[in-house]
């Protein structure tokens, strides 16, 4: 969520994620809630309530970023945009086992989680404990979320389920291109993978191919408008005669991994895939909701969403 509008950038949107698939989305501008998997859309009830329960949070969010705004004297000056987020996730282990966990976020910085296990709020920072009595009273409902962790959202997990085990299943193989660009010290070299899919992914810069080059620089993982992903990995180098540089490519969907050198003469330009809205690159989320459920062999985490109304 936004503080203030912004060109082309919803202010409120909600985002449902299954192990890393997309199934759906909210926001402000639309306003109404979207699978966007095929398969889903037999829950046409369902999804006429997820828009009603979406709608209704809108306000509730809203309260809350004004709340932490004003504990962390963020005030929304003039030009000055201010990001809320909020992450939930509920688990469901082979076993039966149910988990789950909850955090939010201002300006990408994490604030509060939730100890689900004490239904109590914690700050995640120091600023952060002297706002967490008022918090837990007034804006917490740690007994409601704890409901909805527990019973709700696994619910929709096993609604979900049974219609996008073969989406969960695919495997979309990785594209790359390599470019550089000159640097204050020498020459910046950018590997760019995209349109992956499961999310993980190993990425990195090899020096005359077994010397592992380190990027001074935090690379994200994020998502595509399609349910896929992308992620740039950069490194600064000093040319040195003889020396090759090739970017290296690790994924679930490749039968061996993929290595793309890097010519000097090469013109290649990166084209950057944005997700959904430009900020949402800088900020990955504005509101998350996860549903996961873990399995014996399975690196990763089983993830799908809903927008129940727990506050």
């Amino acid at each position: 969520m936004l503080s203030s509008p912004a060109d082309g950038v919803p202010q409120y949107s909600i985002v449902v994620y299954a192990d890393g698939l997309l199934l759906g989305r909210y926001n402000s501008d639309i306003r109404l809630a979207q699978f966007f998997i095929p398969s889903l859309n037999v829950f046409t009830e369902h999804l006429e309530l997820q828009t009603k329960f979406a709608q209704r949070w809108q306000v509730y969010q809203e309260r809350k970023m004004m709340f932490l705004m004003g504990f962390l004297n963020k005030t929304s000056d003039k030009g000055a945009i201010r990001v809320y987020q909020r992450k939930f996730a509920c688990e469901l282990e082979e076993d039966g086992t149910i988990g789950g966990y909850q955090e939010f976020a201002l300006d990408g910085k994490e604030v509060i989680t939730f100890d689900r296990e004490r239904e109590v709020f914690v700050s995640a920072t120091q600023e952060a404990v002297i706002m967490l009595p008022q918090w837990n009273q007034y804006h917490g409902n740690a007994k409601g979320n704890k409901m909805y962790m527990e019973n709700e959202c696994i619910e929709h997990m096993k609604l979900y389920l049974p219609l996008i085990t073969a989406d969960l299943q695919k495997k979309d193989k990785p594209n790359v291109k390599v470019s550089s660009s000159e640097s204050d010290s020498g020459v910046k070299l950018h590997c760019f993978v995209f349109g992956f899919y499961p999310r993980d992914v190993d990425v990195m810069w090899i020096k005359n191919v077994k010397h592992e080059i380190h990027s001074d620089e935090a690379s994200q993982i994020l998502p595509n408008p399609d349910g896929t992903y992308q992620i740039r990995v950069s490194v600064e180098v000093t040319p040195e005669e003889g020396a090759t540089y090739s970017c290296r490519v690790d994924h679930s969907s490749l039968e061996k991994t993929m290595v793309v050198p890097f010519e000097r003469e090469s013109k290649q330009k990166i084209t950057f895939i944005l997700i959904g809205v430009a900020l949402a690159v800088l900020l990955a989320l504005s509101l998350g909701f996860y549903i996961q459920r873990k399995m014996k062999g399975f690196k990763g985490s089983r993830q799908s969403v809903s927008t129940e109304e727990q506050d």
